[in-house]
């Protein structure tokens, strides 16, 4: 994995790195739940908070400058997508050693 992001680090330009500990997914509650999806409206009423969810994000890591994001936790192929269509590469599933030393080569 360090040298994939190695290899992506020599071909982009002017890095901005956006360094994330933390799952990239819409936030849960804290209390536990059940949630009962019983019809095609409920689920678009949930596929719908979940897009805006993940365009938040999106939009707060570009926001920060970042040009690169670099995620311990995975995302899902949804985030990916809308990651990719802001131009905004990312790599998931960085372990936690390899942010150290990503940390501290910045």
């Amino acid at each position: 994995m360090t040298t994939y992001i190695i290899i992506l680090l020599q071909h982009l330009k002017d890095v901005k790195l956006a360094i994330l500990t933390c799952p990239f997914e819409p936030p849960k509650p804290k209390t536990k739940h059940k949630l009962d999806v019983t019809s095609v409206e409920d689920y678009k009423k949930l596929h719908a908070y979940e897009q805006d969810k993940f365009r938040e994000i999106v939009r707060r890591v570009k926001d920060s400058g970042a040009t690169l994001a670099i995620c311990q936790w995975g995302f899902d192929d949804e985030a990916n997508h809308l990651l990719l269509h802001e131009k905004l590469p990312a790599v998931r599933w960085v372990g936690g050693p390899e942010i150290e030393v990503i940390n501290n080569c910045n």
